[in-house]
C-alpha cells in the first residue's frame, strides 16, 4: 500500500505536535485521524479501518503502552504500529510482541517520519531486498532439527518482521548475521538484522530483519503469511500478563511476569561470533 492511500491515526496529548504531524502527512496525500490519548484512539480503532497507528507513550487518561495492550486483548488488526516519544520507558520485548514495529525518539524530522511510514506499509515481498554494505557486528550460526519442532519448544519463533531465538550466548543490541538451518526440512534462514533485545533470564533474543538472502525469501515470507501474526517479534510464549489491577491516573497497567522455559535447546549446534 502507498502512503497516499493509507489512513493514519496520530495519538498524542501535545496538540501542537498533532498539528505538525497532520500537516506533514496531509501533504503526502494520506487521510489523517487524530486523538489526544489512548482512550479516544481506541474509540476510533473500534469504528474505523486504520492502516498505521503512530502514538506517543506518555499521555493522560490512557497511555500508549496500555493502548497497544488493549488492541492486543481485543484482537484488533492494525497493519502497522509505531511509537514516537521523548522517553525510553518501555520494554522493547513486550512492545515488539504486541505488534509495535518501530520505537522512534522525539524530535522527529518529516523525512524520517515519511520514510518510516512508507516502509511500514510495504508488502513483505518488497522488504529486506538489499544487504548492508557494512560488515555485521556479530554473527550467529544455529542448527535445529525442524522448524515445527523449534516453534513447538520455543527455540525459534517467526514474527512478521523478525524472529525470537533461544540461545546459550549473550548477544549485544547491534547488527547481526544469522544462519539458522532446519536439518529435517532442508531449510536455511540466512539473514541480516539487528538484535532488539536480549533476556538473560530466559536466554532468548529478539532480532528484526533488514535483509533476507534470495534462497530463503520464499519459504520465510510464506511462513510469515501463513502465521498471520500481528507480532513483529514474538516472545516465544514465555511471558503472561500479571493479574489485573486498577489503572492509575495515567492509564497504566502492570508489566508481565516472566515464566521460565519448559524445555532446553532443541538445536544441535550453536556458534556465535562477535566482531
Amino acid at each position: 500500500m502507498k502512503l497516499n492511500h493509507a489512513t493514519v491515526l496520530l495519538v498524542d496529548d501535545e496538540l501542537e505536535l498533532l498539528e505538525i504531524f497532520s500537516a506533514w502527512l496531509g501533504r503526502s496525500g494520506c487521510r489523517v485521524r487524530t486523538a489526544p490519548n489512548g482512550a479516544e484512539a481506541l474509540k476510533i480503532l473500534l469504528s474505523e479501518k486504520i492502516d498505521v497507528l503512530l502514538s506517543d507513550i506518555r499521555m493522560p487518561v490512557m497511555d500508549g503502552v496500555t493502548l497497544v495492550r488493549r488492541i492486543d486483548e481485543l484482537g484488533l488488526s492494525i497493519p502497522s504500529i509505531m511509537f514516537v516519544s521523548g522517553y525510553g520507558d518501555v520494554m522493547p520485548r513486550e512492545m515488539y510482541a504486541l505488534g509495535v514495529e518501530r520505537l522512534m525518539e522525539k524530535p522527529l524530522s518529516r523525512k524520517d517520519l515519511l520514510r518510516a511510514m512508507d516502509e511500514s506499509l510495504m508488502d513483505r515481498e518488497d522488504l529486506w531486498l538489499t544487504p548492508s554494505d557494512q560488515p555485521m557486528d556479530q554473527s550467529l550460526v544455529l542448527e535445529l532439527d525442524s522448524l515445527a519442532g523449534a516453534m513447538e519448544t520455543c527455540t525459534f519463533q517467526l514474527g512478521r518482521g523478525g524472529c525470537c531465538l533461544s540461545i546459550d550466548r549473550v548477544l549485544e543490541e547491534r547488527s547481526i548475521d544469522l544462519s539458522i538451518r532446519f536439518a529435517q526440512d532442508g531449510l536455511c534462514l540466512k539473514a541480516q538484522g539487528k538484535v532488539r533485545w536480549y533476556d538473560k533470564e530466559t536466554s532468548h533474543v529478539g532480532v528484526s530483519f533488514s535483509y533476507l538472502e534470495p534462497e530463503c525469501r520464499a519459504w520465510t515470507i510464506a511462513a510469515m503469511n501463513e502465521k498471520l501474526s500481528h507480532r513483529f517479534i514474538p516472545q516465544c510464549r514465555l511471558y503472561v500478563a500479571s493479574a489485573p489491577a486498577p489503572n492509575d491516573a495515567a492509564g497504566k497497567t502492570p508489566l508481565p511476569k516472566p515464566i521460565p522455559p519448559k524445555s532446553s535447546h532443541e538445536g544441535r549446534r550453536l556458534d556465535t561470533k562477535v566482531a
